[in-house]
């Protein structure tokens, strides 16, 4: 009973992380094709789409950072489990 709990809170885990590097990759990709487009129409070359990189990327950072500092707070809260031999 225990293992099953066990491949589900690492099933769920996974899935959780797999879902946010999905989303760090899309917005990504939403910024660097609007730096894209407008480069087009300022006839700026690469520079907005650069900036559009790095503003997705210094974003997504921040709300991953953001995610890793709430699990660590609930897992520091939570009493830690006495394994017996």
């Amino acid at each position: 009973m225990q293992e099953q709990k066990n491949d589900q809170f690492n099933a769920a885990y996974w899935q959780k992380w797999a879902g946010i590097g999905f989303e760090f990759a899309g917005v990504i990709g939403i910024f660097v094709y609007m730096g894209y487009v407008a480069d087009e129409k300022f006839e700026t070359g690469p520079w907005l789409l650069l900036t559009g990189f790095f503003v997705g990327f210094v974003g997504m950072l921040y709300l991953v950072f953001k995610e890793v500092w709430k699990i660590g707070m609930k897992d520091s809260k939570q009493p830690k489990e006495d394994k017996k031999p």
